[in-house]
């Protein structure tokens, strides 16, 4: 597919022309008029025309196919000139930066992070610190400043409500409920797991080593987890399986439920913005991320943490209880800039 450009006296006249040239769906990509010629107004109309293609029979099935394509190539061609003009635009901001905000930026970037939120962070820092960011340290301590005000946290201590635990099929749900009930109640805040299997029956009990303060629930009894949810005081974290018609039906009737959304760190940012989409006039609680250990880079999950200005329960990077990393401004520093270091099996935290 190439551009061409014509010369008209008159514009009208002019598109006529090439529609009866090239078919009535020709694409026009540009249009110039009133262009001065030797004291003679003309115009210039750039049209998409496919490499060897003239004239054709347009009443044809191939003649739809062809314009279609080239419609495809047109749109991916404006698409890749807009991404590489912002990315020239990014890189002529990055030079007025000092070396430590380069830096940052590319190690940023690096570990996964949107360039333009990284930009912005690095915009950021120099605001609040102008020429002191050529000091590495200076420009280090204000990062952190910076992702500590753009990536809220979730306190779980100050939830004093239910917890609905929601998240697509695979994610985590059920080993993030066990961890999160095990870690409040080793904080003083007893509360009880009640899990919702629908499908075979599991011993969860033994799963989770005989721990009495988790109860199991099967089949399709949404009364019954009401009822049990009911039973007692004592707040319950609710793990509800992968099925998206079970967790909107629990979250309708469970309103004063506080809902932590679990996915994997590997899930796509389309299917995250879906499912707050979908839960979005619901209480939200927070996000937790599942399985660090399996990405090559993290800054991918704080870039959406920071578009859905959410806020971050915890991480977890494995199967034991001690694997749940609670989120800090040191955290997010050490994602971004040190990248993955639960995936090289590092000491965690």
């Amino acid at each position: 597919m190439r551009i061409k450009t014509y010369v008209f006296d008159d514009l009208k006249k002019g598109i006529d022309i090439l529609k009866k040239e090239y078919g009535p769906d020709t694409i026009i990509i540009d249009v110039k008029e009133n262009i001065n010629y030797n004291n003679n107004k003309i115009c210039e109309i750039s049209v998409a025309v496919e490499d060897g293609v003239e004239q054709m029979d347009f009443d044809s099935k191939a003649v739809r196919r062809q314009a279609e394509k080239v419609r495809d190539d047109v749109t991916r061609q404006i698409s890749e000139k807009i991404k590489q003009l912002e990315s020239d635009i990014i890189m002529d901001r990055l030079k007025s930066y000092p070396l430590p905000l380069r830096y940052i930026f590319d190690k940023m970037v690096k570990n996964g992070l949107d360039s333009r939120i990284a930009l912005s962070v690095v915009s950021e820092i120099y605001i609040e610190i102008g020429e002191l960011s050529n000091q590495s340290s200076k420009a280090s301590f204000f990062l952190k400043d910076i992702l500590e005000k753009k990536i809220k946290i979730s306190d779980l201590t100050e939830i004093n409500s239910h917890i609905l635990i929601l998240g697509p099929p695979g994610s985590g749900k059920t080993q993030t409920a066990k961890k999160l009930e095990m870690m409040l109640t080793a904080l003083g805040r007893p509360i009880s797991l009640l899990t919702y299997y629908h499908g075979k029956k599991r011993d969860v009990k033994q799963e989770f080593d005989g721990n009495e303060n988790i109860e199991s629930l099967y089949g399709d009894g949404m009364e019954k987890l009401c009822s049990l949810i009911d039973r007692d005081e004592r707040k319950k974290i609710i793990d509800l399986p992968g099925n998206l018609e079970i967790q909107k039906d629990a979250a309708n009737r469970l309103k004063d439920s506080k809902i932590l959304f679990v996915f994997s760190a590997g899930s796509r940012d389309e299917k995250i913005k879906n499912y707050f989409d979908l839960f979005i006039d619901k209480g939200i609680g927070g996000i937790v991320f599942t399985k660090l250990d399996e990405e090559e880079t993290l800054g991918h999950i704080l870039s959406n943490l920071i578009l859905l200005e959410q806020k971050i329960c915890c991480f977890t990077t494995g199967t034991d209880i001690s694997d749940i990393i609670m989120p800090s401004k040191e955290i997010f520093y050490k994602i971004l800039l040190e990248g993955n270091r639960w995936k090289r099996e590092e000491a965690r935290l």
